[in-house]
């Protein structure tokens, strides 16, 4: 074989390529092409020394930095721009982009608190993610609307007997759908400010196995405005008062979603075991394929006392279910299922993707008293449902109305969680969460686009929800050149 057809043969097999795959050349080791070889190969000349011409072609035009610019808080004030944190709580970033074409970068935002939006203001567009204010509106049209969310249940206040007098019912023909040692044959009743857990019937059989008497109320989920039964996506606000007088009081009461099969999707519930002292646990429960009770808060550190404002003087304060508080919130929207304690306690997500389009069907409320223990001293002396709400965030109906009718919807504070991850990478036009990773293009809030910046320096600003703490941002960038 000649020289000229081993330097082919070697030739063809380095540049048999059929997509743009990157091209270095020796004299510009910084810049990097994407090429596809074009034409064939042309060599000529002495057989041991053989010269040729090699053509590619660049299908994006532009040549990329082989090297990554990173700009943030820490190094703020070099070549790559500045970083500035602002009295409202917005963060300008200057970018320098010392390449000869636009440039598109990716932003890394880490949350410092729950946060309801992120907005990522640039020279040539605005992205804005998350959740925001906007209001309902039901146009004078007869076409099929999206109707974002529809209150199904929504008293105005906790401690109203009518939130649960002709929506709750008795459901002691049901075993418990979180465990079925707990039972279901008692009394579960509205007292004082909400239902409270009355008797637990009559004693079981000897031969049953079981941790608890109790009783349990049912919820059934109604139509909504367009006739559709059931929720796939929603969001339930709660609150329960739990007070325990006397050291050593017992007692459960559980919040359950259940599908058509009466199957667990989600709920929470307040336990307390503790015989001799007054710790109690809060127990976040989750359906799907891994049925189980997922996260446990408490009993150390955790009291169900009804102290506990931050003032100090209360050691292991009940915070999130005394008298004054008690918010709980759980939403589910597709996979996502969020668990959020109201008074700054913070949300707690987990995404189960075999439930993403199943419906919500039934609520279950569970009251009860553990095994061998009595119904009076022994029991817990305050522990209540104060009311539940329910807003369908998926209602399709069609609107034939002569009139507008128009309800404002706040942004959710708690739509990112403290220390969630969010990613926006301008080039590809993909956006991440939970970690940085989970794809989350849902995000993406209508009307806001993607965009690259111009070369030199251009402003971004990083504007977050109204009640939010100021994020870490970190921008990365690749240079462009012509």
């Amino acid at each position: 074989m000649t020289r000229i057809a081993q330097v082919r043969e070697r030739l063809a097999a380095l540049i048999d390529k059929s997509v743009p795959t990157p091209l270095i050349f020796g004299d510009e080791p910084n810049k990097v092409y994407y090429a596809i070889p074009d034409g064939d190969q042309d060599l000529s000349g002495e057989p041991e020394n053989p010269t040729g011409t090699l053509s590619f072609l660049v299908p994006s035009g532009v040549a990329v930095s082989s090297y990554t610019n990173i700009l943030n808080q820490a190094n703020s004030g070099g070549n790559n721009g500045s970083y500035t944190v602002n009295a409202d709580k917005t963060i300008d970033i200057i970018v320098n982009n010392r390449g000869t074409a636009d440039a598109y970068p990716t932003f890394k935002v880490t949350n410092k608190s729950d946060n309801a939006s992120i907005g990522i203001a640039g020279p040539t567009g605005v992205l804005a993610l998350g959740s925001q204010d906007q209001y309902l509106i039901d146009t004078v049209t007869n076409e099929t609307t999206k109707v974002e969310s529809q209150w199904l249940l929504n008293p105005s206040s906790i401690g109203q007997k009518d939130n649960f007098d002709g929506h709750f019912m008795t459901a002691n023909d049901v075993p418990n759908p979180q465990n079925g040692q707990l039972l279901t044959a008692g009394n579960l009743v509205w007292k004082k400010d909400g239902l409270r857990f009355q008797d637990g019937g009559p004693e079981p059989p000897k031969d049953t196995v079981y941790l608890a008497m109790g009783a349990m109320q049912q919820w059934t989920i109604p139509a909504d405005s367009a006739g559709d039964v059931g929720s796939v996506n929603f969001t339930a606000p709660i609150n329960i008062w739990g007070q325990a007088t006397k050291q050593g009081q017992t007692g459960l009461l559980q919040v359950l979603f259940v599908d058509e099969n009466k199957k667990l999707m989600f709920g929470m519930g307040i336990y307390k075991d503790d015989t001799k002292g007054n710790t109690f646990q809060t127990q976040l429960y989750i359906g799907g394929n891994h049925p189980r009770t997922w996260k446990v808060f408490g009993p150390k550190g955790q009291e169900l006392n009804n102290g506990g404002h931050g003032d100090g003087k209360v050691p292991s304060p009940n915070l999130y279910f005394n008298s004054t508080t008690g918010e709980f919130t759980l939403q589910k929207k597709g996979p996502v299922f969020n668990f959020t304690f109201g008074n700054k306690g913070g949300n707690y997500p987990i995404t189960i993707p075999e439930l993403a389009n199943t419906k919500c069907m039934k609520v279950y409320v569970y009251g009860g008293q553990l095994k061998n223990r009595d119904l009076g001293n022994q029991l817990i002396t305050n522990l209540s449902l104060r009311m539940f709400k329910f807003q369908k965030n998926d209602v399709t109906k069609i609107i034939d109305s002569t009139t507008d009718a128009k309800r404002f919807i706040p942004a959710d504070d708690h739509h990112f969680g403290k220390d969630e991850v969010v990613v926006a990478n301008m080039a590809t036009g993909k956006i991440y969460r939970g970690n940085g990773t989970t794809a989350a293009n849902d995000e993406k809030i209508n009307g806001s686009t993607f965009y690259s910046i111009p070369p030199g320096e251009s402003k971004i600003t990083i504007v977050v929800g109204d009640k939010a703490e100021v994020p870490d941002v970190e921008v990365t960038w690749q240079e462009r050149i012509r």
